[in-house]
């Protein structure tokens, strides 16, 4: 059921273009082990084959083939007890996210409560610093915006982070594009 699920939802991200296909990564807890994605797959087209386990918070020989944002997603799980981590590549969450100093407030009429306030951090793909802003971040929060990079979410399963990344695009792409019309 964990492969299945990080399967359906490779396949959502890319139908709704929060990434392209070799771009993003999911990973789900169960107990004291991580189900990811391994590096270098593309999320429309996973196989059972391209999900990786590893343990939550000792690395292993097999740290090597998962995503290389692992140290990101164990760091989130670590940090906040979630169950469940998506990383995407969300085209206008990421161009909005480059308006702001430090967090996006979304200030629409139909604004979902954890829009309200989105932090944005900065730090390099995969590194230590990045695990640790994101996951400071989202000791508060379900969502953060990477500057230059893309989104993390968290949740208590990837259902709940692909509303909550999905939401955030569309509010994103709709003050982008609104934009335009002034």
């Amino acid at each position: 059921m964990v492969k299945k699920d990080i399967i359906k939802f490779g396949k959502k991200i890319v139908e709704q273009k929060l990434a392209t296909s070799f771009f993003g990564n999911l990973s789900i807890k169960v107990s004291n082990e991580i189900f990811i994605t391994k590096t270098g797959t593309m999320l429309d087209e996973l196989s059972e084959d391209d999900i990786v386990k590893v343990n939550l918070s000792e690395k292993g020989e097999y740290d090597k083939l998962a995503s290389s944002e692992l140290i990101v997603h164990r760091m989130i799980y670590l940090k906040t007890g979630t169950n469940a981590v998506m990383h995407t590549h969300s085209l206008y969450s990421i161009l909005m996210g480059n308006t702001a100093l430090d967090c996006l407030k979304i200030d629409t009429g139909e604004v979902l409560p954890f829009l309200n306030t989105i932090p944005i951090v900065r730090g390099k793909s995969g590194s230590e610093e990045l695990a640790l802003t994101v996951s400071n971040a989202l000791e508060n929060f379900n969502l953060v915006i990477v500057k230059d990079h893309g989104v993390f979410a968290k949740g208590g399963s990837l259902k709940d982070c692909f509303i909550y990344i999905s939401a955030l695009e569309h509010h994103c792409k709709y003050i982008y594009l609104k934009g335009f019309l002034k």
